[in-house]
């Protein structure tokens, strides 16, 4: 295996789930609430603010209970949420952006998810190549 992919990838990973990479405090999240644009699909809600203040790409992932109790139901979510965002990462410009499920997510499967956060980030002006 070829130790410039490992590093690479290592440094990717950092990059897309470092705290650098989340929206940590109310704040933050109350600020792309306010300001952002917000687009809905059927799996889920994307709301994003195209210039963030510290012009770093950060993210969030918003269940609670209210998705679903089951807490394993609402960890894959998450999953797939941060998946698509891992994938995502090197082709996105600076921003904030919330993810919000959605009921249908819980049958969704991993490629439906990156398909439409795709789709609804290119209708909010992120261009983003699939």
């Amino acid at each position: 295996m070829d130790t410039a992919l490992v590093c690479t990838e290592a440094e990717q990973q950092g990059r897309a789930f470092g705290r650098n990479a989340r929206l940590g405090n109310r704040s933050q999240l109350e600020t792309v609430r306010n300001e952002g644009l917000s687009a809905a699909g059927r799996l889920c809600v994307l709301k994003v603010l195209k210039t963030p203040p510290d012009g770093i790409r950060r993210a969030a992932f918003l269940l609670s209970r209210r998705f679903d109790l089951n807490a394993v139901v609402r960890n894959r979510a998450r999953r797939l949420f941060r998946e698509v965002f891992r994938l995502l990462y090197g082709q996105l410009p600076p921003l904030w952006i919330l993810f919000i499920p959605r009921q249908p997510l819980k049958r969704a499967k991993m490629q439906d998810v990156l398909t439409e956060v795709v789709s609804l980030l290119n209708r909010l002006g992120v261009v983003v190549e699939p």
